[in-house]
């Protein structure tokens, strides 16, 4: 779940809450993309390659969206540069070569090294608002991409299955810390004068 978050006016920088743009936008294609593959029923290889290369695509400009903001200064830059490239490039061999084999196993690697850059900046980065979400996502990512070589021989549904299933966990993580994040920098862009009310007049 998204960490705690933090209260308005307390020192955070609202550079780290702007993390509520590419966090919603990696939700949201994770949502999709997962709830596609719990309604598809018989996908085939086609369907699992196109949907899945797109969804790669995405997920890895949003990745590298998320990593390359300024406020993370200079902590695993190169690794997290290195895993959304590799997303991408899954996304592209999955639209290219259409078959298991490739989804399998491109996917495998880009979402195992994009899934421990990302639990690497988090544990790096343990006072950022956002630090324990990355390092839930880097989790999920890294597992599933540790499973699907081993279901590989089992078709275009197993390996949806396995990939929505991944996607479907983080688009609760990261949209219950988008939709957070979004509140408090929110909440930070009122002005204190705000806060207070004008006492009434006195007739």
């Amino acid at each position: 779940m998204a960490a705690a978050s933090p209260a308005a006016g307390t020192g955070s920088d609202p550079t780290e809450l702007q993390l509520w743009k590419p966090f919603l936008v990696r939700a949201v294609a994770s949502a999709v993309f997962g709830l596609l593959t719990i309604f598809w029923r018989e996908p085939s290889t086609l369907v699992m390659s196109l949907a899945g290369g797109l969804y790669l695509l995405l997920v890895g400009s949003a990745y590298l969206w998320t990593h390359r903001m300024a406020h993370w200064g200079s902590s695993s830059k190169l690794l997290t540069d290195i895993g959304g490239g590799l997303l991408l490039g899954a996304g592209v061999a999955s639209l290219v070569f259409i078959d298991d084999r490739s989804f399998a196993f491109a996917g495998a690697v880009a979402l195992i090294v994009a899934g421990l850059a990302e639990l690497v900046r988090g544990l790096a980065v343990h006072g950022h608002p956002a630090a324990r979400d990355l390092v839930i996502v880097g989790v999920v990512g890294t597992a599933t991409g540790a499973i699907l070589p081993f279901v590989e021989q089992l078709g275009a549904h197993a390996l949806l299955g396995v990939t929505g299933g991944g996607a479907l966990v983080t688009a609760v993580v990261l949209g219950i810390a988008a939709l957070s994040y979004r509140h408090d920098s929110a909440l930070g862009a009122l002005p204190s004068s705000g806060v207070r009310s004008e006492p009434d007049p006195v007739n």
